[in-house]
């Protein structure tokens, strides 16, 4: 009678502490855009840290339970005391994994529901399984390894979610693909962004540019994939939307061209071409390829702007025959700019498109923001908005948020530049770091997703902040790469190598006087 009453309270215990205890491999998988590459590059990357806590888990419980177990055999029912363990082992997992708040929080979305929901189902049957066989001479052992089991429940989860997760994603592309057709019948224009950097920051001038003129509709925040679009072809596009304005990222050849079946764009915009996600694209080559695919799929005869201040983007314009528009300092750019001065507060610039000059200054940080206001400028004047109203609208712009961002707190300049660094990114970030006065001090973990040129990568890193900065705080395993190069510029003194972003936050505490400090980059938790 006990049994029957007990077993299945057990049952229900053991469920919740699996499913608990997955929370964080299922986390990893959404911030690895449901990928399994990028799952076991955490893993890897994590010295299989949550391996080893699994195996603790497991070892502890079934060790001490079973000791237990020995030691007093005579016992009646000692099997469910026995039990305690592995509930005791199983808080101490949860509590020390929850301990540590993540840096980019689960997004409890539909897909992460279903996830979480068979994950749970599996948990359930493992955890009947496991108590069944601790009714053997297993004993504790059926139920105690079940930890080390964790994450191949998590790869069956998802393996048995992945194909009804692609038939949703299909059934969303097709609505989507249906309202843009619907849509472009009836006069609505398609504007496609893409490059290795600023596309956020070229989509926000855009959509302020042609909002003088049209009612405009872009993908909000960073959303640049597939389904990103999607949702805001379906739930935030409005029936007056003249413009429709999607920003188009890519990890791999075809993102863009699948990207360009669902939006069809009748423009172009491509900001430049960098190393950004070098390590899945395998090449730089690979990129502009990606990049180029944008310009490849718009219709004869339709425009693309190219940022010619960036040399990837001058270099690409080279290849595409159709109506190429170009943008940047040179003489042969449509839309030119030149006498650049940068300071503390933005820059000032001119502009012209040959037939009238107009002197621009922005609150925008960065030496690419004069080529990428120029690259929109070029995208909405045949759209009918002169040049006068498109500088107007990009002086009136705040930064996006986590680019180049500044606050202020007492006598210490913040610059928030956290968001996707990459090794264009970071230079530039120095060099206006380079512009404020007082201390200068750099926060950040280094520059990732570059396979094997990372390393040499962030030691170039190093160097160039040696030249800037007078204290850098370098967090994590690209710590060792980044400070050897600031030794070989120079930098002997300040550098600090530590393994959290709060232990960075300490030395920063220390700061007396007037500072400016650079955040660059901040990596989710599937990067150390």
């Amino acid at each position: 009678m006990i049994d029957s009453i007990l077993d299945p309270i057990f049952i229900f215990v053991s469920t919740a502490l699996l499913s608990a205890a997955s929370i964080k491999m299922l986390h990893m998988y959404q911030l690895s855009s449901y990928r399994l590459h990028g799952v076991m590059n955490w893993l890897k990357v994590s010295h299989y840290e949550y391996f080893l806590r699994y195996f603790a888990f497991a070892f502890f419980a079934s060790g001490i339970a079973v000791l237990f177990n020995l030691c007093f055999v005579y016992v009646p029912q000692i099997h469910y005391f026995s039990f305690l363990f592995y509930v005791f082992f199983g808080a101490i997992f949860i509590i020390v994994s929850f301990r540590t708040k993540s840096k980019v929080p689960m997004a409890v979305t539909p897909r992460m529901t279903r996830l979480i929901l068979v994950n749970t189902l599996l948990c359930l049957a493992f955890s009947v399984g496991g108590w069944g066989l601790s009714k053997t001479p297993m004993q504790e052992v059926g139920y105690c390894v079940l930890p080390l089991l964790i994450p191949l429940i998590c790869l069956i989860s998802y393996g048995i979610t992945y194909p009804f997760e692609k038939l949703i994603a299909r059934s969303f592309i097709k609505d989507a693909t249906a309202e843009i057709d619907k849509r472009k019948a009836s006069g609505m224009e398609v504007i496609g962004i893409t490059g290795s950097y600023g596309k956020t920051t070229a989509k926000n001038i855009l959509a302020a540019m042609l909002a003088t003129k049209y009612r405009v509709c872009a993908t909000p925040g960073s959303y640049n994939t597939p389904l990103g679009i999607c949702r805001t072809v379906n739930d935030v596009l409005g029936d007056d939307d003249r413009i429709f304005i999607a920003e188009m990222g890519a990890r791999r050849r075809g993102d863009i061209k699948e990207l360009c079946a669902l939006a069809k764009p009748d423009y172009a915009l491509i900001t430049g071409v960098g190393t950004q996600h070098l390590e899945t694209f395998g090449s730089v080559e690979a990129i502009a390829d990606a990049k180029f695919e944008l310009a490849e799929a718009l219709p004869s005869g339709a425009p693309c702007v190219f940022n010619c201040s960036d040399a990837g983007a001058a270099k690409l314009s080279e290849r595409f025959d159709g109506n190429k528009v170009k943008a940047g300092e040179s003489e042969d750019c449509a839309v030119r700019y030149y006498d650049v001065t940068y300071d503390a507060s933005g820059c000032t610039f001119k502009i012209t498109d040959g037939k009238e000059t107009i002197i621009a200054k922005t609150r925008l940080l960065g030496r690419h923001i004069p080529g990428i206001i120029a690259s929109c400028a070029a995208v909405a004047m045949p759209l009918g908005v002169p040049l006068c109203a498109c500088v107007r609208a990009a002086e009136k712009l705040s930064p996006v948020p986590h680019r180049l961002e500044v606050s202020t707190v007492g006598d210490k300049t913040i610059i928030d530049d956290a968001y996707n660094s990459n090794t264009e990114g970071a230079k530039n970030a120095l060099e206006v770091l380079s512009a404020f006065e007082g201390e200068k001090i750099i926060v950040t973990p280094g520059i990732v997703e570059l396979g094997d040129m990372e390393k040499e990568a962030n030691i170039t890193f190093g160097r160039q902040i040696a030249e800037v900065c007078d204290k850098a705080v370098l967090v994590g395993s690209r710590a060792k790469f980044m400070a050897k190069g600031a030794s070989e510029a120079g930098m002997t003194e300040g550098v600090y190598s530590v393994d959290s972003l709060k232990e960075a936050k300490k030395i920063l505490s220390q700061t007396e006087g007037k500072a400016a400090i650079l955040f660059e980059n901040d990596l989710p938790d599937n990067y150390k």
